[in-house]
């Protein structure tokens, strides 16, 4: 719509100034006709030529006027498209962490009913199978969490405050002070950004 409007008022300018031309060209060519020709008033024709000259530069300062207008129209038309497409990718951003953090979890449960399996399970010929289908299901979900930009938090070395969340800390004689020794939830980001950060425990 703003650039139908653009063009409409660069073309009203443009004939405009071509009446004004074409107006004074006819202007000037009377004044060439032969003598005798027509009865020619100099000082009517003097005054005709002045007023069109006048008009002509009026049109075109009107006409550079529409063009300076019509270019910041189109510089703005321009700024709020980009602005509207990155509030639409914010938005979608934001939808998306939404619907992923509130998946989060059932990749727990996968998690947890792995971690307290029963001894010898995976041993067994008869829920081998189960199991491993179970272990496939985990594995698809978080490949597909994975291609929308989810990431697992690393959970080994030193404590960092801005990704982990200590609940606890304990001795160790195996781990250095500061550092993790276990981890009792998994953390993950999502574009970059922390979603929901590692619950751990650390060394004293």
């Amino acid at each position: 719509m703003a650039e139908e409007k653009v063009e409409q008022v660069e073309q009203q300018a443009a004939s405009k100034e071509e009446e004004v031309a074409t107006e004074a060209a006819n202007a000037a060519a009377d004044a060439q006709s032969p003598a005798g020709a027509t009865d020619i008033n100099v000082a009517e024709l003097l005054e005709t030529t002045a007023r069109l000259e006048a008009e002509l530069t009026e049109a075109r300062q009107e006409c550079a006027e529409i063009t300076e207008k019509s270019q910041r129209l189109a510089a703005e038309f321009q700024n709020s498209r980009r602005r509207q497409d990155r509030q639409l990718a914010e938005e979608m951003e934001r939808v998306s962490a939404h619907i992923i953090k509130r998946m989060l979890p059932v990749m727990d449960d996968f998690d947890l009913a792995f971690a307290h399996a029963p001894a010898g399970v995976e041993e067994d010929a008869g829920q081998e199978a189960w199991v491993e289908g179970f272990r496939q299901i985990q594995r698809k979900l978080r490949g597909l969490l994975e291609e929308e930009g989810l990431t697992p938090i690393p959970t080994e070395g030193v404590f960092d405050p801005t990704i982990h969340e200590a609940i606890a800390s304990a001795p160790s004689d195996s781990v250095a002070s500061g550092h993790i020794i276990e981890v009792l939830r998994a953390g993950y980001m999502f574009k970059g950004r922390v979603l929901r950060p590692a619950l751990v425990r650390v060394a004293l």
